[in-house]
């Protein structure tokens, strides 16, 4: 019987027990299966009691054997069917599909320049969320800088939303260092002023996929169009970080002779990226959206993603007067709702001025836009002399126009023209005397937003110059004006910065038409 007994166990152990963890629970079940059924044995003393006693024994082992075997099965197929039914709910199979983002593999290929410039222009489809941090630095020809931090959180999958913090950095002493945080998803966007404490919402779409787009498509997009030309990008969401530069590819790369690709594979953060070296053509820097000392860039590419994470602009000596610099980049982090939402317990809610806007605005299109560019703003305004009749514009030689822009309602040109006013030849970009004009149809619907949604204070006067009825109005809060004139039908509008009503009373005798 115990040679029995021991080829038993031998045989249980190379068998249905070679998998199984025999714990000490296990172990004091089965000797207390054994205990009490020899004691009631013993006490029963029935003949033949050696016999009997092996019998029980051989039963009461292979009894408690079995409960252990059945009670670790039973546990694991309990497991298996918790997990067979936790799939079947729609919210964990969801979470479940989110869970499987895998951070991409480093890319190690040699690739050309067509590569490259794909990924940089359609980021968007290399990668489903991102987390990271970045700062950025400026130094501007007028001895000023800007410096800043971003941390940056975006996920385009099960979760669909985005998160920033940017610091703005104080510049010396006088200034003040200013924190924000923005949050979205697909029906809302927070702005929370942290400097305030207080927040404003607003109600918000995202738009739908585009096609992937070539590098063909995008460099025939004309310099002073470049940041008026969203709709020939691919999509992004309004916070992006530097996940989707596709304004800096479009103007930077757009010329393939004047830049060169420095290093196939560089590490940087942990990411594998391909160097940019190349020069910036005068071209670019005539745009005024690029410093005019600027000479060089370079910019670091993460091959999987085409995110720049790092760029570098240098004057001709060779310093670096501009930077991005990441410090972070997580692909594919799995985000909980929760993480995109802000938290509003400690802000108040700011309310914004109502401005009450015409649902006819989805129905204006943009037709010719030129800025800082005086050439290309020229063109724009000789298109507006030969295509809307009821165009007026200044001819005094103290007023130079900055930008010029052609919308259009359902066939109605509208004309919009910004003026500088006496603008030392050595100050760059627009200064700060502006003339803002804007002409249109009275049945015309136009934009609710931008410099003409003033708040209007009191009349001032009333009065007719080149046959045109004008009336002026305070804008409330500033020292600045709002004129509203009229004539057969058509609305001419101007509001100055830091030019006096006397001042634009004697420019306006030069507002005339062709």
């Amino acid at each position: 019987m115990t040679d029995m007994l021991k080829s038993l166990k031998k045989d249980m152990d190379d068998t249905v027990l070679k998998e199984l963890d025999f714990k000490e629970k296990n172990k004091a079940i089965v000797r207390k299966s054994f205990g009490n059924k020899y004691f009631q044995s013993k006490k029963r003393r029935f003949p033949q009691v050696g016999f009997v006693l092996s019998i029980c024994f051989t039963t009461f082992f292979i009894a408690g054997i079995s409960y252990f075997v059945v009670d670790n099965l039973g546990q694991s197929e309990m497991e298996n069917l918790a997990s067979n039914d936790k799939t079947e709910d729609p919210k964990e199979k969801e979470q479940s599909s989110t869970i499987t983002l895998t951070e991409p593999k480093e890319n190690l290929d040699n690739l050309s320049k067509e590569d490259i410039l794909t990924r940089l222009l359609n980021s968007v489809d290399y990668f489903k969320t991102a987390a990271g941090s970045f700062e950025t630095f400026d130094s501007f020809y007028d001895g000023s800088i800007s410096k800043t931090k971003v941390e940056y959180k975006y996920s385009n999958t099960t979760v669909v939303g985005g998160y920033e913090k940017v610091t703005n950095f104080a510049e010396d002493k006088n200034s003040v260092t200013y924190e924000n945080e923005y949050y979205y998803n697909n029906q809302m966007m927070w702005t929370l002023d942290q400097n305030q404490k207080d927040y404003v919402s607003y109600n918000y779409e995202l738009s739908g996929k585009k096609d992937k787009v070539t590098a063909n498509d995008v460099f025939e997009i004309e310099l002073y169009k470049l940041y008026d030309s969203d709709e020939k990008f691919r999509e992004r969401p309004p916070l992006s970080g530097n996940l989707f530069d596709y304004e800096f590819t479009a103007k930077y790369l757009r010329d393939e002779e004047q830049w060169k690709i420095e290093k196939q594979n560089e590490e940087f953060i942990g990411h594998n990226t391909m160097v940019i070296y190349g020069n910036i053509p005068e071209s670019i820097r005539e745009t005024n959206f690029a410093q005019p000392n600027e000479k060089r860039f370079r910019i670091w590419v993460d091959k999987d993603t085409g995110i720049i994470l790092k760029k570098e602009i240098y004057n001709s000596a060779g310093d670096v007067i501009s930077y991005l610099r990441s410090s972070s980049l997580i692909i594919n982090k799995v985000f909980e709702e929760e993480e995109l939402l802000p938290i509003l317990d400690n802000y108040k809610e700011r309310i914004q001025d109502s401005i009450t806007k015409d649902e006819r605005e989805k129905d204006i299109e943009v037709i010719e836009h030129a800025d800082t560019v005086m050439s290309s703003v020229k063109k724009v305004l000789e298109i507006q002399r030969e295509t809307i009749p009821y165009f007026y514009e200044f001819k005094d030689s103290k007023l130079t126009p900055f930008s010029s822009s052609i919308e259009e309602y359902k066939g109605q040109k509208q004309a919009y023209v910004v003026y500088s006013f006496n603008k030392p030849e050595t100050e760059q970009g627009s200064g700060s005397r502006l003339l803002y004009t804007r002409i249109y149809p009275n049945e015309s619907a136009v934009r609710t937003t931008g410099d003409f949604n003033t708040e209007l204070g009191e009349k001032k006067e009333n009065f007719t110059l080149n046959e045109i009825k004008w009336s002026v109005y305070e804008i409330n809060g500033t020292p600045n004006i709002h004129l509203k004139g009229e004539k057969d039908g058509i609305v001419y509008e101007i509001v100055t910065q830091e030019v006096s009503l006397k001042e634009a009373k004697v420019l306006l005798a030069t507002f005339i038409s062709n």
